[in-house]
């Protein structure tokens, strides 16, 4: 388990040098310290998500909310519906739509939904053989009562291939090889308590919900996970660390709601209460919004930001020193 001993420097925060992006497993860098960056598309996170309401015809903040949590609409007997899966999956919700709000769909899924027809073979052959070197089980479609099958190439899923190996590749070599990450399943469901996506006893469940839905959403919502399987390789010296610096900081309000799924004070609320949830959003920030975080953190003042700048330094030293711009 990762533990925090070592020699701290919570309130240094040095400008990066030249990034080391991905590569090959764990980043072109392996386990050295040092910055570096994630995809673009993941940085992002860091930004808010600004509405398209009133650049979309048609599109209303409804409309946009529905189509942000994974509903589409699609012609259906002669007019349309609009839904989509609940639960990750097992079961469905339909209601009667309009042709304006198809358009407004289509158009909306051109500039934020996750590409459905995209192929990548290469992607999903680096991906799994990523993910089999790391001893990481792969399913590609599954359900919670059925048997999973090894992966096998979808197509049209290309885009989320290789984003899912972009983001791994950037990641520690650690975080891949360790037994609180032994599985990833893209597609189907998982535990019925979720609705778009899980970890579970080293398992990390990415459903149907999340691969129809926004491509800022998909990827808060698999690196949210990676952050479950985080703490679960923390050692419970270092979570009780955590908890403890975590009261002050929701207490003061000082939490950072990076927007996917949710807006960013649902994502504060959230994780106000919860430790748990306050370790995997953390671990959103740190690799997707590095820069967000550390401003978050040298100006939050007082008995916040000393817990703040603690926590940070944790986490710098569960990545084995390696932060990201």
């Amino acid at each position: 388990m990762i533990g925090t001993q070592g020699p701290a420097d919570p309130g240094l925060f040095p400008e990066p040098a030249t990034p080391a992006g991905g590569g090959g497993p764990g980043g072109a860098a392996g386990s050295a310290a040092g910055f570096r960056r994630m995809p673009e598309e993941v940085r992002a996170l860091g930004r808010s998500w600004d509405t398209l309401v009133g650049q979309v015809p048609g599109l209303t903040p409804e409309l946009e909310r529905d189509f942000r949590f994974g509903q589409t609409v699609f012609p259906f007997a002669g007019g349309f519906r609009i839904g989509g899966s609940l639960k990750g999956g097992s079961s469905t919700m339909w209601r009667p739509a309009t042709e304006g709000d198809c358009r407004a769909y289509t158009a909306w899924k051109e500039r934020e939904g996750v590409p459905g027809s995209v192929d990548d073979l290469v992607a999903f052959e680096n991906l799994a053989g990523l993910l089999a070197d790391s001893r990481v089980d792969f399913w590609n479609q599954g359900h919670q009562s059925g048997s999973r099958r090894p992966a096998e190439y979808v197509p049209g899923r290309g885009w989320i291939y290789r984003m899912v190996l972009d983001i791994l590749n950037c990641l520690p070599a650690e975080h891949l090889g360790r037994p609180q990450f032994s599985a990833l399943q893209l597609g189907g469901w998982g535990p019925a308590s979720a609705k778009a996506s899980a970890y579970e006893n080293g398992r990390v469940f990415i459903y149907d919900f999340a691969l129809g839905g926004a491509r800022r959403t998909l990827i808060g919502l698999f690196l949210h996970e990676m952050g479950h399987a985080h703490e679960a390789a923390l050692s419970p010296e270092a979570v009780e660390e955590i908890s403890a610096r975590h009261t002050p900081i929701s207490e003061r309000g000082a939490l950072l709601g990076l927007e996917f799924l949710l807006d960013a004070e649902s994502r504060k609320v959230y994780q106000q209460f919860l430790v748990s949830e306050f370790i995997a959003e953390t671990y959103v920030a740190y690799t997707a919004a590095g820069p967000t975080l550390r401003e978050l953190v040298a100006s939050t003042a007082g008995e916040a930001g000393k817990a703040w700048r603690e926590v940070y330094d944790i986490y710098r030293r569960s990545f084995g020193g390696i932060e990201y711009d």
